[in-house]
């Protein structure tokens, strides 16, 4: 993720049913009877005042029956409170921590690991993600070029199997998003697009780099669809066939798997390196100088002249198809993508980008070329969470203006945007003053809760959550420890994920069958349709202090319970009814909520 090389990183009837019909004698003898007897209170009450002149009038006789009314309805046993959305109550926010599986950072930490331990260290993770009070799970599933999925198109990872010649222990992904969906957190599937190598191989040739690769590569049966810059190895995102091919690489995933969002990183071609030139300096390089693309662009340039012009619009036109496949396939699956922090500058971009220097990275100019402003502008993304990886007093990229320029972008969208932070750097960076400090993280995020558009943080990466892991030490441990101390009570309260705009709405059936009785709560499902966005993904249990049932206050959230398949009855025990009320409303998986329901409080 981190772009530096050292963190490189209907409901149907059944045709049999039998619905009982109207027995018309039986009905037209009791409307005959139902005249007669109108007709002997008329003449009854006709007489009654024929003995009243002074009376008042008769009503006209088209009014003498009154037209009769609807039966009133039978209230429910229990109170339907309507959630009454406050955005900046604090109770909605993404979540999130990326799960690395590159260089067996995070998952799996090491190659050949046996199912079991597999398991256990997903769950392990689960817990760590549960500890910080997070909704969302971000697992890298393709990393390069490879899977850790069942797949006819890329071969299984190595981080998994440490052979490029073996296969799988087990559907990771399969097990991973029923995991997630069990704790009642999103799972978003995160893949690399084009990258084939992730470690520099200087002294081999393109075709002995390929040749380390599994058979089943792509990249490998198709060698002349591979670029190398910087002694690295991807696939050409200006061939119309590679783009393709990625493209079906994920809609494969989102066919077979239950997965939440698709979740795309910031490599499409490469940031800038550096290296010696002839007069021994160190310099900057930049992809394109020795005129890798040159030849595809002559090959597939159409109307373009310029081709970083080109570049931009072959990303462009790669993440517009994605979203229209994604979305075609699935409407409730969100397309979400992850960039560098600085799309471009000011002074380069006719005032469109940041107030940031011309020598800092960027990705629209030099390098990358990915008009993520673009993508959000024409709500081609569902979310963005751009990698403001700064602390607010670095002059190259300072935080608050990259956050607050990331809130303009999102302005007036349907975009969600989630801000990227790095946590890595509190161990990595712990000499650089404005990193060694107890609270970098949560000054950030108090921050990015003053700007309207922030609506999430996510943090590269989980492992530096981790701080007793045993893999760090010395003063960048207790720089962790204490930073992320202050990040748990951040977090202190449970948030939900907010309403993507750019998504389809869902609608909610409240609980049913909602009681109370010896201090246990029970309710079932009212959901019994078939629509899989409106179906039921969790219930929130509320606690309220007596008097006050606030439903916007994040601090009344007491419990999240996953919907099981197969289940009728939920119940939650030992609740403290002298002190609290209860309700209990209904999510779908796009976090639409149903009101809330007071239970029906039954005899003790």
């Amino acid at each position: 993720m981190n772009p530096t090389e050292e963190q490189e990183k209907i409901l149907q009837y059944p045709e049999d049913l039998s619905i009982p019909k109207k027995n018309k004698r039986n009905t037209a003898l009791l409307t005959l009877l139902s005249l007669l007897l109108v007709s002997a209170l008329l003449l009854a009450c006709s007489e009654l005042f024929q003995d009243e002149p002074d009376s008042a009038p008769l009503p006209p006789p088209e009014t003498e029956v009154e037209t009769p009314s609807e039966p009133e309805e039978e209230e429910p046993p229990y109170t339907l409170l309507p959630v009454k959305k406050d955005e900046d109550s604090g109770k909605y926010a993404f979540r999130s921590a990326w799960m690395a599986s590159v260089r067996n950072l995070d998952f799996p930490k090491s190659q050949g690991m046996s199912l079991d331990e597999l398991k256990r260290a997903f769950e392990r993770n689960l817990d760590l993600y549960e500890l910080y009070r997070m909704n969302a799970v971000i697992l890298q599933v393709r990393p390069s070029g490879d899977a850790l999925y069942a797949s006819e198109l890329n071969p299984p990872s190595i981080y998994v199997t440490g052979d490029v010649t073996k296969g799988l222990p087990t559907d990771i992904l399969a097990y991973a998003v029923d995991a997630a969906h069990e704790r009642g957190m999103e799972f978003h599937a995160w893949f690399n697009p084009f990258r084939v190598t992730v470690d520099k191989m200087p002294d081999l040739t393109t075709e002995e780099i390929l040749n380390t690769l599994s058979e089943k590569s792509y990249a490998r049966l198709h060698p002349e669809k591979v670029l190398r810059f910087d002694d690295r190895l991807f696939l050409n995102p200006g061939d119309p066939e590679v783009r393709s091919f990625v493209i079906e690489s994920i809609m494969e995933v989102v066919r077979n798997y239950d997965i939440d969002a698709v979740h795309l990183d910031d490599y499409f071609y490469p940031y800038r390196s550096s290296r010696v030139n002839e007069d021994g300096e160190t310099v900057p390089y930049f992809f394109g100088e020795d005129e890798e693309d040159l030849q595809t662009f002559e090959t597939h340039k159409g109307d373009f002249t310029d081709i970083k012009e080109w570049r931009r619009n072959n990303t462009y036109e790669f993440m517009k198809e994605l979203s229209h496949r994604v979305h075609d396939q699935k409407p409730y699956v969100k397309v979400g993508l992850s960039p560098f922090g600085i799309w471009g500058h000011s002074e380069e971009t006719d005032g469109l980008g940041s107030d940031t220097p011309t020598d800092s990275s960027e990705t629209y100019h030099h390098s990358v070329f990915l008009d993520s402003r673009k993508l959000v502008k024409e709500n081609l993304v569902d979310y963005i969470a751009p990698q403001i990886y700064w602390a607010f007093e670095e002059t190259a990229a300072p935080f608050g203006t990259l956050a607050r320029w990331w809130n303009d972008v999102a302005e007036g969208t349907k975009v969600d945007l989630y801000i990227g932070h790095a946590n890595y750097k509190l161990y990595e960076n712990v000499k650089d003053p404005n990193w060694a400090q107890e609270s970098v993280l949560t000054d950030q995020m108090a921050y990015t809760n003053t700007l309207q558009n922030v609506r999430g943080s996510v943090f590269f990466r989980l492992g530096y959550l981790a701080e007793n892991s045993g893999e760090f030490s010395g003063s960048g441990l207790e720089n962790l420890r204490k930073n992320n101390e202050h990040i748990k009570n951040h977090f202190s309260q449970m948030a939900v994920v907010p309403v993507n705009r750019n998504l389809p709405e869902t609608m909610p059936e409240e609980p049913k069958e909602v009681s109370l009785k010896n201090n246990v709560l029970t309710f079932q499902d009212g959901y019994e349709g078939f629509e899989e966005k409106d179906k039921t993904r969790y219930f929130m249990v509320y606690q309220f202090p007596k008097g006050d049932q606030n439903t916007e206050n994040p601090a009344y959230l007491f419990k999240k319970i996953p919907v099981v398949p197969g289940t009728k009855t939920y119940s939650l025990n030992h609740l403290d009814t002298e002190n609290y009320t209860y309700g209990v409303s209904a999510f779908t998986r796009l976090h639409e909520e149903s009101s809330v329901e007071d239970p029906d409080i039954l005899d003790q």
